[in-house]
């Protein structure tokens, strides 16, 4: 029994570091060279990431982070499997997925100041036996985001589904009332987090003040761009605008230079004018 506890503590430790690993931060370094924290809104999740950066980078944010999420508790849930403890590798499973869930949201690297978890939520979803319906919810909720184009209430709407698919699937496919309260209970917690995280979302929404995340004209930026056509990125940008400013002051100074000429020219004219004058007249 001690030993299962502490393999289950092990778990727990284990899962809440691989949560600290934040995608969002890596991706927007490697394929921009930016400090997601530094831009936007300063969260480091895929939604920043997509007003920030455009769908592409977002999308393969959010996938990242769901199969970070979902392949730790499903990794923990196997090893774990037949663990004698409440229900054994559903146990692990969505200790694994709350310890995760914990890491991101408060990441000791970073003054535990994370991102929001919708990704990971969706991951632990994902690998656990709803999958069909995360997976479902997924493609309805990004429909909805195409008319909608608010982030946080696709969040809350998405994440707040699974929670109720997973409660309704095991308090009625027969498990053990101990498994499908712990579970329930622990599914119940992700989502209140997940909640609490987006709490100035609310108070936006309720000043309406959120921002759109204009996600239609990010598709199409992405999808119907000129084949070819270079892609510009902001610090490009800006080494280009200081070039400009640079050539505009050579034309500048190119056309002092003639002025000057044209008016020493004009001031000696005269004086030739007259000497000649002169000469006729002697």
């Amino acid at each position: 029994m001690l030993e299962s506890v502490l393999m289950l503590i092990l778990a727990a430790f284990v899962s809440y570091f691989i949560g600290t690993i934040n995608f969002s931060k890596i991706i927007a370094w490697r394929a921009r060279r930016k400090d997601i924290t530094q831009i936007g809104s300063k969260n480091p999740g895929a939604m920043n990431m997509l007003r920030s950066f455009g769908f592409g980078l977002a999308f393969l944010t959010f996938v990242a982070e769901a199969l970070k999420a979902g392949l730790t508790c499903f990794l923990f849930g196997l090893l774990y499997e037949h663990l004698g403890i409440w229900g054994g590798s559903e146990f692990v499973y969505y200790l694994a997925g709350f310890s995760l869930m914990i890491g991101y949201n408060f990441p000791v690297w970073s003054k535990f100041k994370g991102g929001k978890g919708v990704a990971c939520f969706a991951g632990i979803l994902l690998f656990s036996p709803i999958w069909y319906v995360s997976l479902g919810w997924f493609v309805v909720c990004f429909f909805l985001f195409l008319w909608i184009d608010i982030g946080s209430v696709i969040s809350l709407t998405y994440t707040g589904g699974l929670t109720i698919a997973t409660t309704i699937f095991f308090w009625l496919s027969g498990y053990s009332v101990w498994v499908a309260s712990y579970i329930t209970a622990m599914i119940w917690a992700l989502y209140i987090l997940t909640l609490i995280r987006h709490r100035a979302n609310f108070k936006r929404l309720l000043n309406h003040t959120e921002n759109k995340a204009g996600i239609l004209e990010k598709l199409r930026k992405m999808f119907k761009h000129k084949k070819g056509e270079k892609i510009i990125d902001e610090s490009q940008v800006e080494s280009e605008a200081e070039d400009e400013i640079v050539i505009d002051d050579t034309d500048k100074t190119s056309e002092t230079e003639e002025v000057e000429i044209t008016e020493e020219e004009k001031r000696e004219k005269p004086q030739t004018e007259e000497i000649i004058v002169d000469e006729e007249d002697k």
